[in-house]
């Protein structure tokens, strides 16, 4: 979150390194190194490469096709702001953060199995929008010289559109549209610490609640054409959390200069509502994406070139929480990058203003597996001789502006 942790690699269980944002990101007890007052403002700019692939056997042979999806750069705000230490024993902070989303605007497309029209079978354009913003009141005190103790409450809201709906029951052979956005609230905690275990190493731990929301519910239309209650009013509800977290980190100042750090975080998917089920359900509904638990692993540097000027660089691996026997249920949600390489650097534009800017590439992955029909043995075992496969890159710039005053 923002440009120097983004630079970093996402490196802040132990400390983000002056930097507010990835504090009130991965560990609340970061706050209690920060001296005087911080705030700070992000913006990242965001732009997904998505391409989705299939193939169905047909009376004529096998029929596969091919679209990349429409892409967009998407804004991603942070912010953030913590007082002094108050008696040497406390700091306070709030932060609003733009933590997650997905994706896909796929146009239809006749000589694609998948997005071919409806009434051939396909299911037309493919469309979904997803966005997670979270409020995060904090704090962070001082329980010994050593060790520090990290709070805060997470006020979460979110926002989904999917065209066509799966995870309800179908009219006739037609999904239903959810386009018009159903957003809710979230509440959950996070509860880290940070020990120094000398003057150049601190060790950290940081544990994410499970993120409960309400139902997303949307007023939709029967979208069965050849039904008497065609367009006639449609009400359907989904639920869907976030997962609980947890992680360690480890920060070493090497030298004077050199600043390096390391994370492993470990998200649980399988156990959260809307990602633990997959399959079909008895009404022809898709139950959930069906997610795995995975393990994320980052590493990250700042090096000080100058007393103004500062060099950062990270790497970031995440397991694919799609297994390849859900890919086609996970098609309006692509989430199979694993590999990130970040490069960023700051300066000191004016005194207390600090103007930091990053870059990262998320490199291509991609997740394949078995189309699904619920009319071929009701949806349980995967239709023969087909495939559906969602590749994926990411490129994003971030830009933050941070203010200190001692």
């Amino acid at each position: 979150v923002g440009a120097i942790n983004s630079a970093m690699g996402g490196v802040g269980i132990a400390g983000a390194k002056d930097d507010i944002l990835g504090d009130l990101y991965h560990n609340p007890a970061g706050l209690m190194a920060l001296e005087g007052h911080h705030a700070a403002f992000s913006m990242e700019l965001f732009k997904p490469d998505r391409t989705l692939t299939a193939t169905a056997p047909t009376p004529q042979g096998l029929f596969t096709g091919a679209q990349q999806s429409k892409s967009d750069f998407v804004p991603i705000p942070a912010f953030g702001w913590s007082s002094e230490v108050i008696e040497d024993k406390l700091v306070i902070g709030f932060g609003g953060l733009g933590v997650g989303g997905f994706g896909v605007d796929y146009r239809q497309n006749n000589m694609h199995p998948l997005l071919a029209p409806k009434t051939m079978g396909g299911f037309g354009n493919v469309y979904s929008n997803f966005s997670l913003l979270k409020v995060t009141p904090a704090l962070a005190f001082s329980a010994s010289e050593k060790l520090s103790i990290g709070l805060a409450a997470n006020i979460d809201w979110s926002s989904l559109s999917v065209d066509p709906f799966p995870a309800t029951s179908p009219d006739g052979a037609f999904y239903p549209s959810a386009t018009a956005a159903a957003t809710t609230f979230g509440f959950g905690f996070q509860a880290g610490l940070i020990y120094e275990l000398s003057d150049a190493v601190n060790l950290g731990l940081a544990y994410t609640s499970k993120q409960m929301f309400d139902e997303f519910t949307w007023n939709s239309t029967n979208a069965d054409p050849t039904d008497a209650e065609f367009g006639t009013h449609r009400e359907f509800s989904f639920k869907l959390n976030a997962p609980s977290i947890i992680g360690a980190g480890v920060s070493l100042q090497a030298t004077d200069q050199l600043y390096l750090a390391a994370d492993a975080k470990y998200y649980m998917y399988s156990s959260t509502e809307g990602f633990d089920e997959s399959g079909f359900t008895q009404t022809g509904a898709v139950a959930g994406f069906g997610w795995d638990d995975i393990k994320v692993f980052a590493v990250g540097g700042q090096f000080d070139a100058t007393e103004t000027l500062r060099f950062r660089a990270g790497y970031n691996y995440s397991d694919n929480p799609i297994p390849d026997e859900n890919s086609f249920f996970n098609v309006a949600a692509p989430a199979v990058i694993q590999h990130h390489l970040s490069l960023g650097f700051g300066a000191e534009v004016a005194t207390g203003v600090d103007l930091s800017l990053a870059y990262y590439r998320a490199f291509e992955s991609e997740v394949s597996g078995p189309l699904y029909n619920p009319a071929y043995e009701f949806g349980q075992v995967g239709v023969p001789d087909s495939n559906v496969t969602s590749s994926m890159f990411e490129d994003s710039f971030v830009m933050q502006l941070s203010f200190h005053h001692h």
